[in-house]
């Protein structure tokens, strides 16, 4: 019987392997003089603009880990990209694991660089993409990178969204905290997480959370944006009674929300089913599909609104020098009331 049992499971995992192998490609770039590598889930119909989202695997996982969250988007009209994170040595030394580098750390890959450099690569590969709606979630680890993406590439992505991951501040008494424009952010996590506490001075994995340090829980994520858009409104929906408690801060005169699904006594888990009576992935897209990065931001040095950084928007100004009779389109980067040779280094230094 146990046999049988395990030939079951081996066929269940060639099946899943196999069939991700037929609706998934895999991708490598260089970033930073690093080979790193990500996956795309496109949907069947690519005949428009269509939004795309980048979903971050949890702590020791792989990209795979988040094909069945990115066939759900793709089967619903978005591109899906798994990105796959860096390896380092364990705090053991006895092997190697899968990691995010949401701290921001100088000695491990530059995690924010790579997701810009993806984006870039499915901008200028797949004309199909919608720049104006750029999404980014993540779970655990993941959920942590995202939060360091609200802070680090605002500028790109539209809205975040995080499970049962928290976030870090990096204590330097600036991080995060004018980025120009409103961000929208989701946020689920269980109660009854023991890898990452949902309570200040809760318990996880790596030990009791301290209360005011860098490693924000959910409260304390929630104290840090409803600080920085002035959320004055709370609206309470119970999706399932005194098990799952959806709270949205906002402020009637922005656009952005921050949106926090409490799953009573859940833990460190993805969350979907009748038993929590939501799905973190369907609440993620339903969410993220509001918003559109210009409700919030132009960014001015994207002259030709592509939604890439590069040589090709400094061209459109040195038409512009050339060719007097075009409109300039506020082309004045250095603002001294001119479009000349200084707006193109100005530009110059912004993109490069």
């Amino acid at each position: 019987m146990q046999k049988i049992y395990f030939i079951i499971q081996c066929l269940i995992i060639f099946s899943v392997s196999f069939h991700e192998i037929l609706l998934s490609q895999e991708v490598e770039i260089t970033s930073e003089g690093e080979i790193r590598s990500f996956k795309i889930n496109l949907p069947d119909d690519i005949d428009e603009p269509l939004p795309l989202i980048i979903l971050m695997h949890g702590l020791g996982e792989t990209n795979s880990n988040m094909y069945g969250v990115a066939n759900y988007f793709s089967n619903r009209s978005f591109i899906a990209v798994r990105p796959q994170s860096g390896s380092y040595l364990n705090s053991s030394g006895s092997g190697y694991t899968t990691l995010w580098n949401a701290l921001a750390d100088t000695q491990k890959f530059d995690d924010v660089k790579f997701i810009s450099d993806v984006i870039d690569y499915m901008l200028l590969n797949y004309d199909f993409v919608d720049h104006d709606r750029i999404y980014a979630a993540g779970y655990s680890n993941g959920g942590y990178m995202t939060y360091r993406l609200s802070c680090d590439l605002s500028n790109r992505i539209t809205a975040f969204g995080s499970v049962a991951g928290n976030m870090y501040l990096i204590d330097d008494g600036f991080d995060c905290t004018d980025q120009g424009r409103d961000i929208p952010i989701i946020h689920i996590h269980g109660t009854g997480d023991t890898f990452n506490p949902y309570y200040p001075g809760g318990y996880g994995v790596f030990g009791d959370d301290i209360i005011g340090d860098q490693y924000l829980t959910i409260g304390e994520s929630i104290d840090f944006w409803s600080e920085y858009h002035q959320y004055n409104v709370i609206e309470i929906d119970t999706i399932l009674s005194d098990i799952s408690i959806k709270y949205t801060y906002s402020n009637d005169s922005l656009e952005s929300n921050f949106v926090h699904i409490k799953a009573e006594n859940g833990g460190h888990i993805w969350f979907y089913g009748d038993s929590w009576g939501f799905s973190s992935t369907q609440e993620i897209l339903d969410f993220s599909s509001q918003y559109k990065l210009s409700d919030f931001i132009i960014n001015i040095e994207d002259t030709n609104n592509d939604g890439l950084f590069n040589i090709e928007d400094i061209n459109i100004v040195v038409n512009r020098i050339f060719s007097p009779e075009l409109d300039d389109l506020g082309y004045d980067f250095n603002f001294d009331n001119n479009t000349d040779i200084f707006d193109v280094l100005t530009l110059s230094d912004i993109i490069f």
